[in-house]
């Protein structure tokens, strides 16, 4: 049963009407926005081109409310590169739905290290974090958990189809966003890593072979364990959330306030690492064919 994602817009709604709605009115307007759309498309389908505009509609509504103090060309700059990761990491959530456990995992380990960064994580001043409600947190990971009941399984019961994904990826993209901006850090973009990795490379490669990125497929190497390697979903979910906690682990461990370039110096190691590992075991896949 596909469309069972409803339960985290259930979670969404129930935290907004218990706390009087006090997230950004635009950015709860583009999440029910794009979680109506995502749930039309469950029922039937929808044109690629009207979906990526809503995606797009539902970005901008983010992007407005978030305390960005950049003014100008510098914002205009900074509105673009958040439009377009954003676009990109929405995509990608919504291709992890088709292995059992894969999305749900991976979520609960990015929701779980946004909790402990806004509970126990201080900034420069010695104050905690507090980028965002932790009960909002809270809610969606309670969600995540009750998806992850029907889901994780060797024969899932339920998927959380894309009005699931896309409203889940929103939300992380909202708290990444929120994230970075109360704490100028990139290095917390490797909170999601392992799948950007995985994606953004897999996009990369459809790009050179001019194939269309917004089609589900079986390039991605986690599909390509499953699907080639011929490993048990769970398995290949369980590792990739295994390994993408051992990675925010060590990113938890690190100071808040960093310096710039030894934000991006750790940044380009971690990506640096994930991508040879990635090519190395996309090409024994390739072998295996």
């Amino acid at each position: 049963m596909t469309g069972m994602g409803l339960v985290l817009v259930c979670a969404f709604m129930f935290y907004g009407f218990s706390t009087g709605f006090t997230l950004p009115d635009y950015f709860v307007i583009g999440v029910l926005m794009l979680a109506t759309v995502s749930f039309i498309d469950d029922l039937i389908f929808l044109k690629h081109s009207l979906r990526f505009l809503f995606q797009i509609v539902a970005l901008l509504l983010m992007l407005w409310q978030l305390p960005i103090t950049s003014q100008n060309q510098e914002l205009l700059v900074l509105a673009c590169a958040g439009l377009i990761f954003g676009i990109g990491v929405i995509n990608a959530f919504n291709f992890m739905d088709g292995i059992n456990g894969m999305l749900l995992l991976n979520c609960f380990v990015i929701l779980g290290s946004f909790f402990y960064l806004n509970e126990f994580v201080e900034d420069a001043a010695g104050n905690p974090l507090n980028f965002t409600d932790s009960n909002f947190i809270l809610s969606m990971m309670i969600a995540v958990a009750i998806m992850a009941f029907l889901n994780v399984r060797n024969k899932a019961v339920a998927f959380m189809g894309d009005v699931g994904s896309m409203t889940i990826s929103i939300i992380i993209l909202y708290l990444m966003y929120s994230l970075l901006l109360a704490t100028g850090n990139y290095i917390y973009l490797l909170l999601f890593s392992i799948f950007g990795i995985d994606a953004g490379l897999t996009v990369g490669y459809k790009l050179i072979l001019r194939q269309n990125i917004f089609v589900p497929h079986r390039d991605f190497l986690f599909k390509r364990l499953v699907h080639i390697a011929r490993f048990p979903h769970l398995k290949v979910s369980i590792g990739y959330a295994l390994v993408q906690l051992f990675i925010n682990a060590l990113v938890l461990m690190l100071p808040a306030s960093m310096k710039y370039a030894q934000q991006l110096s750790l940044l380009f190691i971690g990506i640096t690492v994930q991508v040879v590992t990635y090519v190395l075991l996309r090409n024994s896949m390739v072998r295996r064919k």
